[in-house]
């Protein structure tokens, strides 16, 4: 055979010997480089048992013919378990003359369509169920209702009649039950102390003082607050396992009663982020976290809408071993098949995660870091340096992952977007002739996925601002508290 037809003589040689070799290592020869399974050999022996050595001598197949010979890793291990006892003779070894052609990978011109996603309706029915406060007092009677009022007074009296015979001959003489208008004034005068902030508590009682605020007195005595204080419980303490190893348990009533109340005006935008509630005393569970304004406290998931920052669920950090895909399922379970929107960032967000709450109706968009699952090509080219206003992405099923370069590499995945841009006007720093820079509007391309990441991502932000916010004393009338606590003529309400 001419060698110029792409046979080499050391093949010709071995067509001399192929009479008294196996047809199976012929085989091995010819398509060497070529992933064979166990079950389509003995078909192959058959096939080019009848031809001529001069045919098994020919060309190498095409690109078509390698694709179908070869099969994906699953196939060849559950075949070649049910043909174990075929023994196949090593293939020899030698250096490739020419790179194997390979065909296309599967599900690569699925992977980077940019087709928009598949996007539900939203079903649910946000806002109020009930008629909407006028006053005041209303409003917080939406959520501290008497039923409330009502069993932490049961709750402070059982406590107090389990452990009176510990305390002083003293304070059992003193010690009379709560009343639920005593209770309700206790509730009131502790979040005023949240407004009026004094370094002691018994300065809130002090009347020939300049911080002296006269209706502390009006309501409740010193002693009394004290006594409340000091017996004040939401769980029976009888109703305790011995191997309790929840270290929420005496305040969950009350987590599960407000979050009941919370979850009557959720919108289709949640976002999802973590908070510190402040706290420096002891605490198993207390966190410690330099880069947050609040260094230690209990830290918080919360659940908010996108816009307000209304908070609709939260989940109090244990210490307790606890994944992030638990976390934000057990959130999230309420709201499951309504269509819900939600925003995270890259603390939650994961490849994983974003299918599973697919698969329960719920849409996710956020940043991503590209090791949760991001493929490995996409991973690389992130990694390397791509010019402004540059977009990456990988499409798996209803999921993009999309790499977008402006001044910085961002990373994002969501199932409500695909990798489309929009123009936007901002102002951008500009380099000027005499050398100096300015800030000018400029129009550049942003994504769109970001164009409603950042609006409503700032949910929890915005709750913590409101949270921060101080009450100017002058206005302290004006709190729902202290109008909850009694309806007296004598408290002036400007």
């Amino acid at each position: 055979m001419d060698p110029g037809q792409g046979t080499s003589s050391g093949t010709q040689k071995g067509a001399k010997k192929s009479d008294k070799e196996d047809p199976i290592t012929l085989i091995y020869k010819k398509y060497r480089g070529v992933k064979l399974t166990l079950s389509k050999i003995p078909g192959l022996v058959e096939v080019l048992s009848d031809a001529e050595d001069a045919d098994i001598e020919g060309d190498e197949p095409e690109c078509d013919i390698l694709c179908d010979l070869s099969s994906s890793e699953q196939d060849s291990f559950t075949e070649s378990e049910d043909e174990s006892e075929v023994e196949a003779p090593a293939p020899p070894r030698g250096k490739r003359t020419r790179p194997v052609p390979r065909g296309p990978k599967v599900g690569d011109a699925l992977s980077r369509s940019n087709t928009p996603p598949i996007v539900d309706d939203f079903t649910a029915n946000p806002g109020l169920t009930i008629p909407k406060p006028t006053t005041a007092l209303q409003f917080v009677q939406i959520f501290f209702t008497r039923a409330l009022v009502e069993y932490l007074t049961f709750e402070t009296n059982l406590y107090a009649s389990h452990i009176i015979h510990l305390v002083s001959e003293t304070s059992r003489n003193q010690w009379k039950p709560v009343s639920v208008k005593e209770m309700a004034r206790y509730l009131g005068l502790c979040q005023l102390m949240g407004i009026i902030k004094l370094p002691t508590m018994r300065m809130y009682w002090q009347t020939n003082k300049l911080w002296h605020a006269r209706f502390f007195n009006v309501f409740m005595s010193s002693r009394q607050f004290q006594r409340i204080a000091k017996f004040f419980h939401a769980y029976n303490n009888k109703a305790v396992p011995e191997n309790n190893s929840n270290r929420l348990i005496k305040v969950r009533p009350l987590m599960a009663y407000f979050t009941k109340k919370f979850a009557e005006v959720p919108k289709k935008e949640l976002s999802l982020d973590e908070g510190t509630m402040p706290w420096r005393g002891r605490l198993s569970f207390k966190v410690y976290n330099p880069n947050k304004p609040d260094i230690y406290g209990i830290k918080l998931y919360m659940l908010a809408e996108g816009t307000s920052g209304y908070i609709y669920d939260f989940d109090v950090y244990s210490g307790i071993g606890k994944t992030t895909v638990e976390t934000v399922m057990g959130l999230i379970e309420p709201l499951v098949n309504k269509g819900y929107h939600l925003y995270m960032d890259n603390y939650y967000n994961s490849v994983t995660l974003t299918e599973k709450l697919r698969e329960v109706g719920v849409y996710t968009c956020g940043t991503l870091r590209l090791q949760r699952g991001a493929r490995k090509d996409l991973q690389q080219q992130a990694k390397g340096k791509l010019a402004s206003d540059t977009t990456l992405h990988r499409r798996k099923d209803n999921t993009f992952v999309i790499v977008w370069k402006d001044k910085r590499i961002v990373s994002l995945i969501t199932n409500l977007h695909n990798a489309d841009t929009t123009e936007i006007q901002r102002r951008k720093r500009i380099c000027k002739r005499d050398r100096t820079t300015g800030l000018e509007l400029a129009t550049v391309n942003k994504l769109k996925a970001i164009c409603d990441y950042n609006p409503f991502m700032k949910g929890v932000d915005h709750f913590d601002q409101m949270v921060k916010d101080d009450v100017p004393i002058n206005n302290i009338f004006q709190d729902p508290f202290l109008l909850f606590m009694s309806r007296r003529k004598e408290v002036p309400v400007k």
